[in-house]
């Protein structure tokens, strides 16, 4: 599958939904949480995962990301680093000190189009588990959070 690439039109969209997709891995009923303040993104990665039967929410900003973790209780988050106000670093940091206190793990993916190895490196150091740069493979998307599943089994 060829990499996707963001800014999609109206038309596009139409046109990249009646693309078909290979046969995704069963994700039956994981619930999965996607940050990006970017529509076209937010939209990509929901229509990626809706193949794999999970329930995904979605949230444009880390202060509504929180409120969704709190309420709603994914078993995965992927977030993209750059967003205006507060990135995914504060997001990541808010999570790891909660759990410290109140116990659990919730495996995060982080999204970036930053390919330098020592922002990937401050990803990993930061607490997420992996780094996809963007335009990312969808089987590659796909394949990071089914490895994740022995945490949610």
């Amino acid at each position: 599958m060829s990499k996707i690439s963001f800014n999609l039109s109206s038309e596009n969209r139409v046109l990249l939904e009646q693309i078909p997709l290979r046969k995704s891995p069963s994700l039956n009923g994981l619930k999965i949480l996607v940050v990006d303040n970017n529509e076209d993104s937010l939209y990509i990665v929901t229509l990626i995962f809706e193949d794999c039967k999970v329930e995904i929410k979605t949230a444009k900003c880390v202060d509504h990301a929180i409120q969704i973790i709190e309420e709603w209780k994914p078993d995965v988050m992927i977030s993209d680093i750059g967003m205006p106000e507060k990135d995914a670093y504060s997001l990541i940091r808010f999570i790891r000190n909660k759990e410290i206190f109140c116990g659990g793990f919730l495996p995060a993916v982080a999204l970036t189009s930053y390919v330098y190895p020592e922002y990937l490196n401050e990803a990993m150091d930061a607490g997420f588990q992996e780094v996809i740069c963007k335009p990312f493979e969808p089987d590659e998307l796909v394949a990071t959070v089914a490895n994740f599943t022995p945490y949610w089994y």
